[in-house]
């Protein structure tokens, strides 16, 4: 496993009787938890309580207390329904903005298909525990919205509320046919946006909000962009509202798009008449959002995982975006030089696939691989005083 040399955090300090201020280099790497099957993100509460909140991809839900961040306990397990069919399972998980006081939460996962379709996106609603907001209710699920996959691949899979209060939906364009994505009439390659239902009894599970850009026309309310081939990962800018989806290509180059808190949405990403910067396998003409950052597959790269933009407490990563490359392991950081215009460079090369991203309530940022959960962050630790030569091995 690969070893990264980190300087051991403050608490040590404590206990040492020389220190001397030392500065970090850039990035640190600091393990989390431990012992998970196959995380795929992070995600936080948003309560105020600083817990992390680890989504296992068969089907279970961990959680981190933020007093002990070397273990984890069961959240809610729901293996029983999830199908990990070719890229299924439990992919996605989102807190309701008022979360503090209805303990509502949304999972995205996948289960065994119906009618031909090989698997079932389905967006389910469940509720914490009455009296423990560190264990969920396993029984408490109410189905929100169910979208049939003719193929196991691209099920796209993220889900986030927005600023806005609605909740984003991520939907690959199915696997089985690139054109779903240009296809109003289907939810395959779309961003969805919807308002779930918050009664205790749900008779409708969700509503359309009146500013969707497609309300009163033939076109299906629930989409607010679309053009997507599989937005595997998006997330919102914590400061900006701004969204960034990073949409999976198929042969030639991976794709980063953004869309300000301010669209009215409506937006094409191009899929699959543009794949990246490029002419799709579609051949078709249009009116098409340019992706910010764009990367082609030489040297090995094969499939974007999207990440977030950093808004933690250190200063020289403030607005920086990070993602990476499923195939290379490798880990970029971008930044928006001026209005509209990113530039992007390889911040790290790990020895095993990012899985997923995450960040806490307070700017931390996390990554995801086959087992493990990984704080990344830029090392402006200047102003803290550390042993002399203190250096532990940590094995990611």
């Amino acid at each position: 496993m690969k070893k990264v040399w980190v300087v051991l955090c403050l608490m040590t300090v404590l206990m040492q009787s020389t220190v001397v201020s030392a500065q970090l280099v850039n990035p640190v790497f600091t393990p989390i938890g431990g012992g998970f099957d196959t995380p795929l993100g992070v995600r936080n509460a948003g309560d105020g309580s600083n817990r992390l909140f680890i989504i296992e991809r068969g089907g279970a839900i961990r959680v981190i207390d933020p007093s002990d961040e070397s273990s984890s306990s069961l959240f809610l397990d729901i293996s029983a329904e999830v199908d990990t069919f070719f890229e299924g399972g439990l992919l996605g998980l989102a807190f309701h903005p008022d979360f503090q006081n209805n303990g509502f939460f949304y999972v995205n996962y996948t289960r065994s298909g119906m009618g031909g379709d090989a698997l079932t996106t389905v967006i389910e609603r469940y509720e914490v525990d009455n009296g423990d907001s560190n264990i969920a209710d396993p029984n408490s699920g109410v189905e929100i919205i169910t979208i049939g996959q003719p193929a196991g691949n691209h099920n796209g899979g993220d889900l986030h509320f927005g600023a806005d209060g609605y909740l984003y939906i991520g939907m690959g364009d199915g696997g089985a046919s690139d054109a779903t994505a240009q296809d109003t009439f289907t939810l395959l390659g779309k961003m969805l946006r919807i308002n779930p239902s918050i009664e205790a009894v749900v008779t409708t599970p969700y509503t359309i909000p009146a500013s969707n850009p497609f309300v009163g026309s033939t076109t299906l309310d629930e989409i607010w962009a679309f053009g997507l081939r599989n937005p595997y990962r998006f997330s919102f800018d914590q400061d900006t509202g701004d969204m960034l989806i990073a949409d999976v290509g198929e042969g030639a180059a991976e794709e980063i798009n953004f869309e300000s808190a301010a669209s009215p949405g409506g937006l094409n990403y191009g899929w699959d008449c543009r794949e990246g910067d490029l002419v799709g396998p579609g051949g078709c003409s249009g009116t098409f959002i340019d992706p910010i950052l764009v990367y082609s597959h030489a040297g090995g790269n094969c499939s974007v995982t999207g990440g977030y933009r950093y808004r933690g407490v250190e200063t020289t990563w403030n607005g920086s975006y990070l993602y990476a490359d499923f195939c290379t392991a490798k880990v970029f950081i971008a930044t928006e030089d001026t209005p509209g215009n990113w530039s992007s460079t390889e911040l790290v090369d790990l020895q095993f696939s990012v899985f997923g991203f995450g960040e806490s309530e307070t700017g931390r940022l996390f990554y995801t691989n086959g087992d493990s959960v990984v704080e990344i962050n830029d090392g402006d630790f200047s102003d803290i005083i550390f042993a002399d030569g203190f250096e532990v091995i940590v094995n990611l």
